[in-house]
């Protein structure tokens, strides 16, 4: 075996030529490299990279290779969260009784450290939680995070409070549009009652309230109202996108009464908004005229009347006020009660002390309001006492009395003293500003109206 193997070994090299080669030759290997950031290749760039092969990838009975194919490999959701642009939830709810912000947040999903969070933002105001029904509740989510980005309570059409989402807490603002303001004129003829005829004439019921306490010291709307008489108004209306959303203030008034006319005009000082007469004189006098809302006098001031339980002629100093048991007294005006109790047939009784000899009275009461006392202090229109039917009353009503320097006057009749009047200073701005306002009211009036005027002035 080993002799006929080197035999044929022998024969193959004397067969084959010999190449000369110099062990000198150099060979060249031309390369050329790139430098690849691995982190940003993808598949296909990793493919186009790797070095021809005529042999197959995988087993060429399969449909598919690596090498002939590129896969859609999707990104990681965490990773999607956080590269897509956020999108939001906005949400409206009308606050319903009951509702709280705690309760209407929690029903939309919205966790408790971020209504913790906004309340927090309303801590000193408060505004949150003494949200009513009726009032707007609109808020935005972030979908992704279910976090709560922005919240708006909305307080009624002008004024809304909102709640900003800033990193980890809330920063609160507030915002009011401004209504645009005209004036309007309206007046009406009395046959009726201030507010059946009023409201006839398109003057709304608020209005109609204010005018009655403009006037009130002056004129009893209860008593002094006859037929034919006539009321002109020229007050503000406000506007919103081109809808009424409110009336404005009065700015000037003028009523007829009974052959007499009465004229008011508003004007802001520093102690405030009153109304004034054309003369710069308050409109608001030291003392109501009525100090119960009644529903008639049962008995007039008479120095000669005979008592209806005594049957004698006994002088009645005061006037009675019919009214329902209960009914609320208020005080006619400011001052010191100096007494508070029972007088004989007087029953329940409040003495009121208001200072340079005017003195009021009110009897038969059914009890005192809480804190009516002898020395405590009081202010015009608040309430003092209720009607009642103590002492010698046939049937619930007020005795009211109205005495200076201890004499009786007939409360009704009796002309009161007007509030203190306005500073010079103001009066000198005021006097060419009601001047003005005076013109533009005259010149308002229907031909009717300013017939009536004339007549009454001749």
């Amino acid at each position: 075996m080993i002799a006929a193997v080197s035999a044929l070994l022998a024969i193959v090299l004397i067969a084959i030529p010999e190449e000369e080669t110099d062990g000198n030759e150099l060979i060249s290997i031309d390369a050329s490299f790139e430098i690849v950031d691995q982190s940003k290749l993808m598949l296909h760039d990793l493919q186009s990279l790797s070095p021809n092969t005529t042999q197959p990838l995988v087993n060429t009975t399969q449909n598919t290779s690596i090498a002939s194919n590129s896969y859609d490999i999707p990104a990681p959701e965490a990773l999607v969260k956080k590269t897509s642009a956020p999108t939001f939830k906005k949400q409206s709810v009308e606050v319903k009784p009951g509702d709280s912000l705690s309760k209407i947040l929690s029903n939309a999903g919205i966790s408790a450290q971020d209504i913790y969070k906004v309340s927090q933002a309303d801590k000193k105001q408060k505004t949150l939680v003494q949200m009513r029904p009726g009032q707007t509740i609109q808020f935005t989510t972030n979908e992704a995070s279910g976090e709560l980005s922005e919240l708006t309570l909305t307080l009624n059409r002008l004024d809304s409070v909102t709640f900003e989402r800033n990193e980890d807490e809330y920063k609160r603002s507030e915002a009011s549009r401004t209504p645009d303001i005209s004036q309007t004129y309206k007046e009406a003829e009395i046959n009726n009652s201030l507010f059946v005829d009023g409201l006839r004439a398109g003057i709304d019921q608020p209005l109609l309230i204010e005018l009655a306490n403009i006037f009130g010291w002056d004129i009893d709307f209860a008593l002094d109202i006859r037929k034919g008489d006539n009321l002109s108004v020229l007050y503000e209306e406000k506007f919103l996108d081109g809808e009424k959303i409110a009336n404005g203030n009065i700015i000037a008034a003028q009523f007829i009464n009974n052959g007499r006319t009465y004229q008011a005009i508003r004007y802001k000082t520093d102690k405030g908004a009153n109304y004034y007469t054309p003369d710069g004189l308050a409109m608001r006098k030291a003392f109501i005229r009525t100090p119960v809302d009644f529903t008639r006098i049962s008995s007039k001031f008479n120095p000669n009347r005979l008592h209806p339980i005594f049957k004698t002629s006994r002088p009645h100093r005061g006037v009675d006020y019919a009214a329902a048991s209960g009914t609320p007294v208020k005080a006619a005006g400011d001052g010191k009660v100096s007494f508070a109790g029972k007088q004989n047939g007087y029953g329940n009784v409040v003495i009121i002390d208001h200072g340079r000899g005017y003195q009021t009275l009110y009897a038969h009461l059914k009890g005192f309001a809480r804190g009516i006392k002898r020395g405590s202090r009081v202010q015009q229109g608040k309430i003092i006492a209720y009607v009642g039917q103590t002492g010698w009353a046939t049937g619930p009503h007020l005795h009211y009395e109205f005495r200076i320097n201890g004499t009786h006057k007939n409360p009704v009749t009796v002309k009161l003293p007007n509030d203190d009047p306005m500073p010079k200073n103001d009066l000198k701005e005021f006097l060419p500003y009601a001047k003005k306002v005076v013109a533009t009211l005259a010149n308002s009036h229907s031909p009717s109206f300013a017939q009536k005027l004339a007549s009454l002035k001749e």
